[in-house]
């Protein structure tokens, strides 16, 4: 199925968005908890994958085992741009 969008894509977007702009306001990533709570994810565990998944397709990376360790990429984030 090429050209089809990855299940939940719009909690992806809603991740990402919420990522990009803690660390604006606040100066460092949020925590995997923080994530949860703000996507409305029932467990840190439902989060981590959504966030494993996300680093497997290029739209986050991740630096080391923090809670705090993931980062939203330059690609996604100029995706996010272009669908407004």
């Amino acid at each position: 199925m090429q050209g089809s969008k990855p299940r939940n894509q719009e909690k992806r977007i809603l991740i990402m968005r919420y990522m990009i702009s803690f660390a604006s306001e606040r100066g460092k990533q949020p925590s995997v908890r923080e994530i949860a709570e703000a996507a409305g994810l029932q467990s840190t565990s439902t989060t981590a994958g959504y966030l494993r998944r996300m680093v497997n397709e290029g739209l986050l990376e991740q630096n080391g085992r923090s809670s705090r360790n993931y980062f939203v990429t330059r690609d996604a984030t100029e995706q996010l741009r272009n669908a407004g």
